[in-house]
């Protein structure tokens, strides 16, 4: 799993997808400022989660200019990816984005075609709590990825 977080938010939210996932799967998460593509490349997972914030109705610039350069390093696509947000604001234009800039740049073959979308209570900061009843979309998504995927 990679995600790039600003406020804490996408990074809590990728520590508890993780945390969800069977044990048969072997899961690490890290943020992209510590990663370099090579880190991926070398070794490509056989599944890749990708998470960001969404900012002015699309994904963070620092996830997408690290997808696209990791798709120029692969020597071949990742067999699937998925991907999820955090939001505090209607963004309905943008859940596709970054699954088609996967794809576009090379990094998945295939890209679950559900989100999960997180949103977060703006409390007038960058940084706030989870709207209620978020979490149980973890569970939901996390469902989803594992069948998408397979063992």
């Amino acid at each position: 799993m990679i995600y790039h977080t600003k406020s804490g938010n996408c990074g809590k939210l990728c520590e508890e997808i993780a945390k969800k996932f069977d044990q048969q799967y072997e899961i690490k998460t890290d943020e992209v400022k510590q990663l370099k593509t090579k880190d991926i490349s070398k070794q490509p997972p056989d599944a890749l989660i990708v998470g960001s914030r969404i900012t002015f109705d699309t994904p963070d610039r620092t996830i997408r200019k690290f997808v696209q350069k990791l798709g120029k390093k692969l020597d071949s696509p990742i067999e699937k990816a998925a991907t999820f947000y955090t939001h505090m604001s209607p963004w309905k234009s943008t859940v596709a984005t970054m699954a088609e800039f996967i794809k576009e740049n090379n990094v998945a073959k295939e890209v679950l075609s559900d989100v999960l979308e997180f949103k977060i209570k703006d409390t007038g900061k960058f940084t706030g709590p989870p709207e209620p009843g978020q979490e149980p979309k973890i569970d939901e998504f996390v469902d989803k990825v594992q069948n998408f995927i397979g063992v």
